[in-house]
């Protein structure tokens, strides 16, 4: 049905949002709001007294540490081979009687569904490809540094759509940086895609297990058997 306006032309009514859905943008501002105030509740549950020398640190100083220990968790969870969005899904099944704003499931998220359509922009989304400043930072090294553990092979980087990311999981304190260059190594020319696929995919000859995983328990030598295999094809 359409409206006349004073001048007599004629303007389609809007259509009416339903009741209890969000916008694509409130979605993402309340998926936000949770996990702030999850972060805050779990801060005061953990140490009752020491949050207080928080609220001294200035909003930057606050917010870089907090993506710094982040970032540093996601890439443990890479190492760990964690699904944290299923397991995010079965605690939301789990609980009962919230309301429908911590209900969002990041699934539902358009923004997050299209990143999940278009490859490597989902690791980046998740926090497990880490832009260069970025990493730069939580690692705390400067971007020499970095160039020399690129140049040893300690760390390598991805490449997407002409910037480059690093992996997470080298911030893991985990996996010693030595061994990764051991396995780095052993890849060869294999490209930085491949290098992820192969750190983060269960191998048979691992006993199910990715590379990742058996680095993690201090078994290096089976993983650059496995990695040799890899670089042969």
């Amino acid at each position: 049905m359409n409206v006349t306006t004073t001048k007599g032309a004629s303007t389609p009514r809007r259509p009416r949002r339903k009741r209890g859905t969000l916008s694509p943008e409130e979605a993402r501002l309340a998926q936000i709001d949770h996990a702030i105030d999850c972060a805050v509740v779990a801060a005061l549950l953990v140490d009752p007294i020491s949050w207080n020398a928080l609220l001294e640190l200035s909003d930057e100083q606050l917010g870089r540490m907090f993506k710094n220990r982040l970032w540093k968790v996601i890439g443990t969870s890479t190492i760990l081979n964690l699904d944290l969005p299923s397991m995010r899904d079965e605690g939301e099944k789990l609980r009962k009687g919230v309301s429908r704003k911590s209900k969002l499931r990041t699934s539902e998220h358009p923004i997050r569904s299209a990143l999940t359509n278009s490859g490597g922009y989902d690791l980046v989304h998740q926090g497990k490809l880490l832009r260069v400043a970025d990493y730069l930072g939580a690692a705390d090294v400067t971007e020499r540094k970095l160039s020399k553990s690129l140049a040893s092979r300690k760390v390598f980087s991805i490449e997407l759509e002409g910037e480059v990311y690093i992996p997470g999981f080298f911030l893991c304190p985990m996996i010693h940086h030595n061994d990764f260059a051991k396995v780095i190594r052993g890849l060869g020319d294999t490209s930085g895609w491949d290098r992820w696929n192969f750190f983060t995919t269960p191998i048979e000859s691992l006993s199910g297990s990715t590379p990742l995983q058996f680095l993690a328990v201090n078994k290096v030598k089976p993983v650059q058997k496995a990695a040799d295999e890899f670089a042969k094809g």
